[in-house]
């Protein structure tokens, strides 16, 4: 504790305890008296001369002004200003400089400032004359195809050039011209530990690698008073393909249970400039188990999906920024999914996007996709759905409307990738567009009114935005309180008077509402016939949505944890369709609520949860309604109003 204060400053403090006994059982108290603190006062640093480095110490001093007068004396942020300034001196050449050559003095011995200190910095007479020398990358070779050999027998292959660097590899495995513009490490450039990080991440952020190694050897030769370094680039590359297999069992809490198979093909380094192609496959079948009135139900699920992703921006505008930070992506993206649900239709899905996902720094990822074009058919329509969506004109628009072209944006600010401070921020924004381009150039060709059409196929028209903010809040060493608010909304216009299906919003299930199973909250207050009981096989369905989610997480031994949380939201629509699930100014009054606990066995990489709830505020046949009574020893009242939701990680 002593050593504790004198670190921070209280070179003053005391520190007694004392032993208090019993037959079978101690205790000790501790007596803690830090007194007054040591405070900077002045900070200056004394040079040895003229020195290059002295005039980087000085000029980093003035830019960052690190230790500022009347600052507490603080022994962990003198050694992270000697590591900052260490760096920065680094960062002009100097290989072999570290902040171990570095030291403060302080000085206390002025009566008259009693309790302040003047803080001196210096070079340490010791320092090894290898630190005070720049060095210069003179150098690089790269090994595109690197694999470890046993002794003696060295590495082969044939060297190329390209832009003043040496690729040695036995075969063209990564072409030197697509590996090059991923390396900030030049020839003739002085030694940057900047550089050597950039180049580090940018290189591991390819699929095709399993290691990256960059190591410097010293050449003795001193020119015009500069070292010399070679650089070597180990890249030692994963297995061009794979294949993977993944059998899942898959229970909702909607009552639907089923097996579904899933396969992949991936190609790491497709053209070798590291691009990875893939190929995956999905069979899915769920059934309802439950013995209610829709007992029997099933649904099928097929679909096969082709994506290649280019380690590079590939546009029509040419796009010079260099991307320090890491590598951007372009994305060409294609599937096909049928669905089948049993007595009422079948669904044909077609999906193309192009698009772009850079990251400019470790909390921001941007993804701009400028082509995505989704065309959904439905099919072999039973006379139950056909007789539903006559009775619903907005359901059944909703349905007619499945060619979506246009545009979308996502913007994603993320503090959980790193343990940065004990309060954490997430979030998240989408903008989605569609037709609007469609509609622009019919409009200056002269075609006019509703319900234009692209190659006979009727298109959507809206705009459609959502975010997502959540708030990590530390208050022990395991425990937190977890909050989330989503808000969405989606204007349809032109062509649409709701939006299409496939973009409509949904409330339930769990990771939004866990006291309501899956879709079943919504529009407004409007409840299906038979109410919730009759656990209505088609979803119900918004234009706009709000949701507020809070969560305290506690351990409770090792790897189990324990929740406590409360969920409200709704969905509604932006025009009326009868049902009462307009959106309204009173929006506030239609706002269902559930409560509930849940347990998570958490071992870090894996998350599995069950979450129990019920609802406090529900939709019932005369509005939103309190629960007011809460029989546990009732079945009929379990089974309509205790939710069960199993999942593989957290809800958000």
């Amino acid at each position: 504790m002593l050593n504790r204060m004198e670190n921070l400053g209280y070179f003053e403090g005391r520190s007694e305890y004392e032993r208090i006994k019993s037959k079978k059982t101690g205790l000790i108290k501790y007596y803690v008296e830090p007194k007054e603190r040591l405070r900077i006062t002045t900070i200056d640093y004394k040079q040895n001369g003229d020195g290059p480095i002295d005039s980087l110490i000085i000029k980093y001093l003035e830019r960052e002004k690190p230790l500022k007068s009347g600052d507490g004396f603080s022994l962990d942020k003198l050694q992270q200003t000697r590591q900052e300034i260490a760096e920065d001196i680094k960062k002009n050449g100097y290989y072999y400089f570290s902040g171990k050559y570095l030291e403060f003095e302080a000085d206390t011995l002025s009566p008259e400032k009693n309790h302040e200190a003047f803080l001196k910095l210096s070079l340490k007479e010791s320092i090894s004359s290898d630190a005070l020398v720049p060095y210069e990358v003179r150098k690089i070779t790269v090994f595109p195809q690197y694999v470890l050999k046993t002794e003696g027998e060295g590495i082969k292959g044939d060297t190329i050039s390209y832009g003043g660097i040496s690729f040695i590899q036995e075969d063209i495995f990564f072409r030197p011209d697509r590996l090059y513009p991923y390396l900030f490490i030049k020839e003739n450039s002085l030694y940057n530990p900047e550089n050597e990080r950039y180049t580090n991440r940018r290189l591991n952020s390819l699929k095709t690698y399993r290691f990256v190694n960059i190591l410097y050897t010293e050449d003795s030769v001193l020119t015009d008073g500069k070292g010399q370094l070679d650089a070597a680039i180990y890249l030692s590359p994963l297995a061009k393909r794979s294949f993977r297999t993944e059998l899942e069992a898959v229970t909702k809490s909607n009552n639907f249970a089923g097996p579904s198979l899933n396969v992949e093909y991936l190609n790491r380094n497709l053209f070798q400039g590291g691009e990875a192609f893939s190929v995956s496959a999905r069979v899915g079948y769920e059934m309802q188990i439950s013995s209610q009135d829709l007992a029997g139900l099933n649904s099928f699920e097929t679909g096969v999906k082709t994506e290649l992703i280019v380690p590079r921006m590939i546009s029509i505008i040419p796009i010079k920024d260099k991307f320090r930070y890491a590598v951007p992506v372009t994305k060409f993206r294609l599937s096909y999914d049928l669905l089948k649900r049993s007595q009422w239709f079948s669904l044909n899905s077609f999906l193309a996007v192009y698009g772009f996902e850079w990251n400019p720094n470790p909390f921001v990822t941007h993804n701009l996709n400028p082509i995505s074009i989704n065309y959904i058919r439905i099919s072999n329509e039973t006379a139950a759905f056909k007789t539903l969506l006559a009775e619903n004109r907005f359901l059944e628009r909703s349905f007619e409307q499945q060619f979506i072209p246009g545009l979308s944006y996502s913007f994603q600010f993320n503090q959980l990738v790193r343990n940065v401070k004990r309060n954490r921020f997430y979030f998240m924004f989408n903008a989605d567009f569609s037709g609007n381009a469609l509609a622009l150039a019919q409009n200056i060709g002269g075609i006019r009114g509703a319900n234009k059409a692209f190659w006979g196929q009727e298109y959507a028209q809206f705009s459609r935005f959502d975010v997502d903010v959540r708030n990590y809040q530390e208050v022990g060493k395991e425990s937190r309180f977890v909050s989330r608010i989503i808000a969405g909304f989606g204007l349809p216009y032109g062509n649409s008077v709701t939006l299409p299906y496939s973009k409509q919003y949904f409330s339930g299930g769990p990771n939004s509402l866990r006291a309501f199973p899956i879709r079943s909250v919504g529009p407004g207050s409007y409840v299906p016939e038979g109410g919730r009981s009759s656990n209505n096989f088609f979803d119900q369905a918004g234009d706009i949505k709000l949701e507020a989610n809070i969560e305290y997480r506690f351990p409770i031994i090792s790897f189990l944890k324990g929740a406590v949380f409360t969920d409200a939201g709704n969905s509604w629509l932006r025009n009326d369709d009868g049902r009462g699930g307009k959106f309204t100014n009173n929006w506030i009054n239609e706002l269902a609520i559930g409560s509930g606990v849940g347990i998570r066995l958490d071992i870090e990489f894996f998350v599995i949860r069950l979450d129990v709830a019920t609802p406090i505020r529900k939709p019932g046949v005369n509005g939103f309604e309190w629960q007011n009574s809460y029989r546990m020893g009732d079945k009929s009242w379990r089974q309509e109003n205790i939710t069960w939701n199993f999942g593989i990680g957290y809800p958000f």
